[in-house]
């Protein structure tokens, strides 16, 4: 179980996130987290929408790129960005020649604890696999059917990135997504929010 405390570092972007408050804390309702980004560092995740979610970042050190409905920004220590549901967006990025530091408040439209822990639980699993070399350029998992997976818990979720259309990625998460999880890919691996391996 993901708790306040719980660090994630992704050593393909160089960033590392520190969660502030966890379901425990928002009673469900979503969670907190810091991230700390080093200079020239790209965004953690493409861009994408959520239906239902609110997210507000928080500049506290450095400079920003940002980016709501393909519209480029920058922002600075203190600037406050909100981001409201079915907007496409990108989360800050480092735009200065030092650390960017911010945070991020997600707000569900109703208390999901299960949603708190599954999509940070994602976030560290991607970090996972960056660390084994995993990913693409853009971050990504390298392996299709991880992505179907991870693609089947974020649809769940109401999450969508805006590369494909909504519709093609419930059919994609619904049949290779499935279809994936049936071969063993999980969406959140326990080793890497720290719960042990099930023994076969």
């Amino acid at each position: 179980m993901i708790q306040a405390g719980f660090a994630i570092e992704n050593p393909h972007t160089g960033s590392r996130l520190v969660v502030i408050e966890s379901d425990a804390e928002t009673g469900g309702m979503g969670w907190v987290v810091e991230s700390h980004n080093v200079p020239h560092a790209g965004p953690d995740v493409p861009e994408h929408l959520h239906l239902s979610w609110t997210e507000r970042f928080e500049i506290i050190a450095g400079v920003a790129h940002y980016s709501i409905d393909g519209v480029q920004r920058t922002a600075g220590s203190g600037d406050v960005i909100v981001v409201h549901p079915n907007q496409r967006h990108i989360h800050p990025w480092n735009a200065g020649e030092t650390e960017l530091v911010y945070r991020q408040r997600t707000e569900l439209a109703e208390p999901n604890a299960g949603a708190v822990q599954d999509v940070l639980g994602m976030i560290a699993t991607v970090a996972g696999l960056a660390r084994e070399g995993k990913v693409t350029a853009d971050g990504r998992p390298k392996s299709l059917l991880q992505q179907a997976a991870m693609l089947k818990l974020f649809n769940r979720y109401g999450l969508y990135d805006t590369s494909l259309p909504t519709w093609l990625q419930d059919l994609l998460a619904a049949t290779v997504g499935s279809l994936a999880e049936a071969l063993g890919y999980k969406a959140v691996n326990p080793h890497d929010v720290g719960e042990p391996m099930a023994r076969g």
